[in-house]
């Protein structure tokens, strides 16, 4: 049921995924996940959680393999033609042989998975000194947290985990990564655009809204949060975590 649910989910989101975040087609963003991961020609790549394959199509043909693993058929569909390979698998038991790819990378997947045992595959798959970049919406701290959980929450009902940016260090050091580095991005968005993803009805995307307008002064404050007419913007937090295979 818990790989079920986000079948579904993004069955739905599939034709319109690239255009419901300003994040998702952000150049600069993928700029800075790709220099993070230091490449080399010969690199074997693996995009954890493909999607529609735009962290993908920023490697391919620039190193010797990109592979994406995803659960939806319908996601990974748009994403045959920035890779070498596809492969529909839960990310929780990837069939890859042990210590193949240099570089592994998640974005916006790990919130949908059960993330011990994703990094436990991670590890395995990963060569001596291999490589891992995540990217995740995360709170901005305590202060937010509350508000900014609730909304996404509503917003994505397949969502499994929420974090904060020290969650990471921990999660990573006890599946025995090593060498993490932490960047923070700032990504500002539609709430309109980014409600409106296909999964949630007008009355849910109402109710998002009204939490908006009825949030905590420190939470508006925090996310520079914009009312103009009928729309709404926020600032979100990414964080960019780098770590290697021990």
């Amino acid at each position: 049921m818990f790989w079920i649910d986000s079948q579904l989910h993004f069955a739905k989101r599939a034709g319109s995924y690239n255009y419901s975040a300003g994040w998702v087609r952000d150049h600069i963003l993928i700029e800075e996940i790709y220099q993070l991961a230091e490449l080399t020609p010969d690199a074997y790549v693996l995009d954890i959680g493909i999607g529609t394959g735009k962290i993908a199509e920023a490697f391919h043909k620039k190193v010797k393999y990109v592979a994406g693993v995803d659960i939806s058929m319908d996601m990974a569909r748009c994403a045959t033609r920035h890779v070498d390979a596809v492969v529909l698998s839960p990310a929780e038991r990837m069939p890859f042989k042990d210590k193949v790819f240099d570089i592994c990378i998640c974005r916006q997947g790990l919130q949908f998975m059960e993330i011990d045992k994703v990094l436990k595959e991670t590890y395995r798959v990963s060569k001596p000194c291999g490589v891992l970049i995540l990217c995740h919406l995360t709170a901005y701290g305590q202060e937010d947290k509350d508000t900014t959980f609730l909304i996404q929450r509503l917003r994505n009902p397949a969502r499994k985990n929420f974090f904060l940016p020290t969650d990471f260090y921990g999660i990573l050091k006890r599946n025995n990564f090593r060498d993490i580095e932490f960047f923070e991005y700032i990504t500002r968005e539609s709430v309109n655009r980014w409600i409106n993803n296909g999964t949630i009805n007008k009355r849910q995307q109402e109710r998002i809204k009204r939490i908006y307008q009825e949030a905590p002064e420190d939470f508006k404050r925090i996310h520079n949060i914009q009312f103009k007419n009928d729309q709404i913007s926020d600032s979100m937090k990414m964080l960019i975590v780098r770590a290697k295979k021990l």
